[in-house]
């Protein structure tokens, strides 16, 4: 090869490497988001805010041509889309044809992992987890206002995210919010600024504060941290959650005491949630529900729905399952089902009706749940007498025991049963195995009749976070038998060193969906290495060992 074509393999090489890692020095003043993942969008936005340039975003492929007519034709448009994930291919040649100045086109694996790379100058950081967006939402504002890049990080892309960080000069780094273990110890050695109250609104306001107190705003924008909208992404003004339709105390309790003057409610979902704001908390509340309409469509639109881009949140579902009033016991007994992919809290309120009076009950302390378990709350030495009995009941349940911002209500007809219930069960032990990672809860049924037991560990310390979790359903045991119950949960060794006792209870009754008694208990956690079946391999390989060398031996002597 001669020296022209060497130096020209080297230019071309050099041009290559430009387009493929140098992209972003196209001189762009908007970026536009075209990904169908929520970390593409965020960190898109937010790199178009630390930049101080414009920033949208596609919520979907027909979306494409909208956006557009919002955005003036004489701005340089830098589009960055997802290679796995795009709403719309060659977004950039249909900027061209609707007559843009310029437009240009980057691909990305992660652009939560890339485009940090272009922020040379950046030195602060803030990380969160990256399993619901709500958190990331909620450090925007003080993101943007220390100049910060946000990390969305788990255990998989947590080893990259610390490879960026050692060779940063870092001047701040806040960890905010819950974070998978591997993500903390990962983390720890840059000393890091830590929020996590274990309850997201408690760790909200603390983040409003942290900007308040650079920024002393008497205004907050309102949202429930479920979706991405372009002003709470500018990060003018911190953002407060209002909670889904019922406002956490903490948030009520923070702006009756706080000097906030106005709240703007994003979005016309949280409307029942910003009456009761500015009912409790006396601010003026105002709503953003729409912009100007860019797309004709049939007759005159004045105006079109906000773009929002949802991010994924925690499936909150409860239903009432059944009220029945136990004539045998004189209790009535509410049965729950949660259809919710998360462990929820459930607090009720109830007044019964009957021919003659109305009785008034409820739960004094919120109660635990499972993902898609039942559980039967009791209501006992009520007296009720005639037919048509109902019940009014008002629940509130959320994520949190203290911040429950969801709410169901309504009237129910009680069935009248006439049930005397004869399990009898008792726990006897709690293991914990390290290999398969489950607790083990040995049960007995000390009656004659088969029960279902359903088991929750309350207290538990994981992760430094006092934790309650349980079994997913309720499980059969034998009368007479004795039954290990298996509950899953990563622990380390640190988690075993701080549960060395841990309150067991064990909810069970006659029918499934309706354990009507209790049984609680505080007991040591034995932990075991290896499962009963990596024994038996490894007893079974000792023997096979033992009796290969006793034939070796045999051979060897009747060779002698």
């Amino acid at each position: 090869m001669g020296r022209s074509a060497v130096g020209r393999f080297v230019l071309f090489a050099l041009i290559g490497m430009l387009i493929t890692s140098g992209a972003l020095a196209f001189e762009a003043d908007h970026i536009v988001s075209n990904s169908e993942n929520w970390e593409d969008v965020y960190s898109t936005m937010l790199y178009s805010s630390l930049n101080g340039i414009g920033g949208d975003f596609l919520t979907s492929t027909k979306h494409g041509p909208i956006l557009l007519s919002s955005i003036s034709t004489g701005k340089e448009v830098l589009v960055v889309t997802s290679k796995d994930e795009p709403f719309v291919f060659n977004y950039d040649s249909q900027i061209k044809a609707r007559g843009f100045e310029d437009a240009e086109e980057i691909k990305v694996d992660s652009a939560n992992l890339e485009l940090v790379k272009e922020m040379k100058d950046t030195n602060n950081f803030i990380v969160v987890g990256n399993s619901y967006g709500y958190n990331a939402v909620a450090v925007t504002p003080y993101a943007i206002q220390t100049d910060s890049w946000v990390f969305l990080a788990n255990r998989v892309n947590i080893a990259e995210i610390e490879s960026i960080l050692n060779r940063r000069d870092i001047g701040q780094l806040l960890v905010y919010g819950y974070m998978d273990r591997e993500v903390k110890e990962a983390l720890e050695k840059f000393n890091p600024v830590v929020i996590d109250n274990g309850n997201r609104f408690e760790d909200n306001v603390e983040i409003v504060e942290k900007f308040k107190a650079t920024d002393n705003a008497k205004q907050v924008l309102l949202s429930n941290g479920e979706f991405i909208e372009r002003e709470i992404m500018h990060g003018k003004h911190p953002i407060l959650f209002t909670g889904k339709e019922n406002v956490p105390e903490q948030i009520a309790d923070y702006l009756k005491t706080s000097d906030i003057e106005v709240g703007v409610l994003i979005g016309n979902e949280l409307i029942n949630a910003a009456t009761n704001i500015r009912r409790s908390t006396g601010i003026s509340v105002m709503v953003k529900f729409a912009q100007g309409a860019r797309a004709q469509t049939a007759g005159i639109s004045a105006v079109e729905g906000l773009d929002l881009f949802y991010l994924p949140t925690p499936t909150l579902k409860l239903d009432i399952y059944s009220v029945k009033y136990n004539k045998a016991s004189s209790q009535i007994e509410v049965t729950y089902q949660s259809k919710s992919n998360v462990p929820i809290y459930v607090k009720g309120t109830l007044t019964a009706s009957s021919d003659d009076d109305d009785i008034k009950m409820g739960d004094t302390e919120p109660v635990f749940i499972a993902p898609s378990d039942y559980k039967t709350l009791v209501y006992p030495d009520v007296k009720l007498e005639g037919t048509g009995l109902k019940a009014n009941i008002f629940v509130l349940f959320g994520e949190v025991s203290d911040s429950l911002d969801r709410m169901i209500e309504g009237e129910f007809d009680m069935g009248i049963i006439n049930v005397i219930d004869k399990c009898e069960v008792e726990i006897n032990s709690v293991h914990y195995n390290k290999q398969a990672k489950k607790f083990y809860v040995t049960v007995k049924d000390k009656s004659k009749v088969d029960c279902f037991v359903d088991i929750e560990l309350t207290d538990v310390s994981i992760n430094g976070i006092e934790q309650t979790i349980g079994t997913e359903g309720s499980v059969l045991v034998k009368g007479g038998k004795k039954t290990k119950i298996e509950i899953k949960q990563r622990m380390n060794n640190d988690d075993l060193y701080d549960n060395q006792f841990v309150n067991a209870v064990a909810y069970f009754g006659e029918r499934e969906e309706t354990l009507i008694k209790v049984f609680r208990g505080k007991f040591e956690l034995n932990v075991d290495n290896l499962t009963g079946t990596t024994w038996a391999i490894i007893l079974v390989l000792i023997l096979i060992i033992v009796i290969g060398l006793v034939l070796w031996k045999r051979k060897r002597d009747d060779e002698w």
